[in-house]
């Protein structure tokens, strides 16, 4: 059963001689389904946005439709130049820096700033790629900065990700709507009647409505009845997307086709590629120490470039993120349990996993299978004797599924499963990403303190557990939503939340290594996966 509340928004006087009724199904209903019913409505709305949204999407807020020519930069009058050294010739371990001005179609320096560009170096027949860092001055002018990390020939790559007009479009409709995707919750009575309601983070509707917050574990989560009368909210039973109706491109969709052309020429696309001459040392020097042995505030702590891809082998510049063959990584992991929670590109670290510790499945789906498999999944050692195993588990709500059959009490958040472990020396790794793009920036700070307080009561109760955060890594931003600026604020509260416990806690740092290997997928590769969970496993074994 679900633990609810129910609202009626209609505010029409209810008879007297029912109130005792009422407050005795109160108790029983409280009693029975851990929630309560009242049927006055709202005393306070919950809205699309709270003051940290307001915070961050302020300067965006403005751009309720683009505007041609003065604010809407024009790639080909744009420039792109070193400034630290014209001949453009270095040596290893030399900082590069270069100046982006973006320009309008007139040929004028753009006013404000806002845009967001992406830097890296890349050199194919070396299968060698580092991601640098790029700083907004606020004017139209941006400073790009990388660091020359092997010697050869490589090319600088600049890009422009997404532009401020593109961010605002989605700003605003997520002000308007509160998520970027419809997600329905469907009932189904004890007549074996079904009907769907629409779901989301907020109160803003004229219909009835269910308040699944605590179901969520305290984070915001609400859905109304279906139309049809003969519906409660203890009837909810799963969720699915708008299989009818994808509205994944219903921002784009309100566009004229010359503002989508517009759009679309200037999202994703290469301001200027630059070659370089870089001499010395074959490589930057390594790290002296293991990865296991560095304190995990130091992960942090630190900015690009974290790594560089060298012979299609990605090289942590924080630590040696050396790893010996799976044999070791079995060793090293007997009698330990891992716990994974997160979405399906977390679900695709489950699989490398199992598939380097040859561990068996608890349910019988393929690797394709599990594509679109949203239940939790455990795998153990085929060998009793290495006595691993590691469990995958979906995220709570909001979890945009468009599988038929993802029944509600799949989707549960960190704090409850960190509540059930009972092993002495567990590793657990976190992830919100991808459907936290799909929603306000206050919804993500919510989820992560929820799940703070409860890896703090973890390491209390069990103090050598192993905490792994894994951050948002580089997406091409196709899916109207600018995962540049979702990156952004995400490890903005991230690094702000767990400040005080970073001591305690490793941050796996995705973003340079999927820039520096040109990743646009929102599921990477099976050979970056694999430099993924090895970088995971360098902090453990």
């Amino acid at each position: 059963m679900t633990r609810c509340t129910l609202f009626k928004l209609n505010k029409k006087l209810v008879l007297w001689s029912l109130l005792f009724a009422v407050l005795t199904l109160h108790l029983v209903t409280t009693k029975l389904f851990g929630c309560q019913i009242a049927f006055f409505g709202y005393k306070k709305e919950i809205g699309t946005f709270t003051t940290t949204d307001f915070k961050y999407y302020k300067k965006y807020m403005n751009f309720t439709s683009i505007e041609f020519g003065k604010s809407l930069v024009y790639l080909p009058k744009s420039t792109v130049e070193i400034i630290n050294n014209t001949s453009a010739t270095f040596t290893t371990g030399d900082i590069i820096t270069l100046k982006i001005i973006l320009h309008n179609e007139k040929g004028d320096v753009l006013t404000g700033g806002g845009e967001f560009i992406n830097i890296w170096m890349s050199e194919k027949g070396k299968g060698a790629g580092s991601a640098g860092y790029v700083v907004d001055h606020g004017n139209g002018t941006y400073m790009g900065v990388i660091k020359a990390l092997w010697s050869g020939s490589p090319n600088i790559t600049i890009k422009l990700a997404f532009p401020k007009e593109s961010i605002g479009l989605f700003v605003n409709h997520i002000h308007r709507n509160g998520m970027l995707r419809p997600i329905f919750g469907f009932f189904k009575n004890a007549r074996g009647e079904t009907g769907k309601g629409i779901c989301g983070i907020h109160t803003l509707t004229n219909h009835d409505l269910c308040d699944f917050t605590s179901f969520n574990y305290g984070m915001r989560w609400f859905c109304s009845l279906p139309y049809t009368p003969g519906f409660t909210c203890t009837d909810w039973f799963r969720i699915e997307g708008d299989t009818e109706a994808d509205d994944r491109n219903n921002i784009t969709s309100k566009l004229s086709e010359t503002q989508k052309l517009l759009l679309s020429s200037t999202s994703n696309k290469i301001i200027k590629d630059i070659k370089v001459d870089v001499y010395g040392d074959k490589t930057i020097c390594p790290p002296k120490f293991l990865c296991r042995e560095v304190n995990p505030s130091v992960t942090w702590n630190s900015s690009s470039p974290m790594g560089y891809f060298y012979n299609r082998t990605w090289h942590n510049l924080l630590c040696l993120n050396k790893v010996e063959h799976s044999n070791k990584c079995i060793s090293c992991l007997k009698n330990r349990e891992i716990y994974m929670v997160g979405d399906s590109t977390q679900r695709q670290w489950f699989v490398e996993l199992t598939e380097i510790l040859n561990l068996s499945y608890s349910v019988k789906p393929t690797i394709r299978n599990l594509r679109g498999y949203h239940r939790t999944i455990n795998a153990f050692s085929t060998n009793k004797r290495d006595n691993i195993t590691v469990k995958w588990a979906p995220h709570e709500f909001p979890f945009f599924t468009y599988s038929p059959n993802m029944t509600i009490e799949v989707f549960k958040p960190a704090r409850f499963h960190l509540k059930v472990i009972r092993s002495k020396n567990p590793i657990v790794v976190l992830h919100w990403y991808i459907h936290m793009g799909f929603v306000p920036v206050s919804v993500y700070e919510d989820h992560v303190r929820n799940a703070k307080d409860a890896i703090i009561e973890l390491l209390d109760r069990v103090p050598s557990a192993k905490i792994f955060i894994k951050g948002p890594h580089k997406i091409k931003n196709d899916e109207v939503v600018p995962y540049d600026l979702v990156r952004y604020l995400h490890d903005k509260l991230l690094f702000q939340i767990f400040d005080d416990i970073k001591h305690k806690v490793v941050y796996l740092n995705q973003w340079d290594i999927t820039v520096a290997s040109e990743n646009d997928e929102m599921h990477p590769t099976k050979d970056i996966v694999f430099q993924m969970v090895h970088e995971l496993f360098s902090y453990i074994c």
